[in-house]
């Protein structure tokens, strides 16, 4: 069986509850897939261009002021917080991202997050619902 992207967000959610929003973002700021829950609405154009702008950003002041790659960020709101990373789909230059609901555990986000963006980059998902 094919995996679909919302195969994979229902499977995550299972394993981090209450996530309101997982999304597959080009480096360049084009949706390639979202999927939302929890009554969470979020116009996938506006995540894509925040998404894409903060890990631009975010890589800039790991390489300039650190010296080091950049690996992750996130933004931690009293409602929630939004984790994003890099990873490869279909050998281009992607973005991950999460969108928690209330009370996250950061260290337990990061890890299956990042977990999803290393199957993606070798992953081959299906259009089928």
């Amino acid at each position: 069986m094919e995996k679909t992207f919302k195969t994979l967000y229902q499977e995550l959610n299972t394993k981090i509850k209450s996530i309101k929003s997982l999304s597959l973002t080009t480096a360049d700021g084009f949706t390639l897939y979202s999927e939302t829950g929890n009554g969470f609405q979020v116009e996938e154009d506006k995540l894509s261009a925040v998404t894409s702008s903060l890990t631009a950003l975010s890589h800039a002041a790991a390489k300039q002021l650190m010296k080091s790659n950049f690996q992750s960020t996130f933004i931690e709101t009293s409602k929630g917080l939004m984790f994003m990373t890099q990873t490869q789909y279909r050998n281009k230059s992607c973005i991950l991202s999460l969108i928690s609901g209330e009370n996250p555990n950061l260290g337990q986000i990061r890890f299956y997050v990042n977990n999803l963006a290393e199957f993606l980059t070798t992953a081959s998902l299906s259009a089928a619902e």
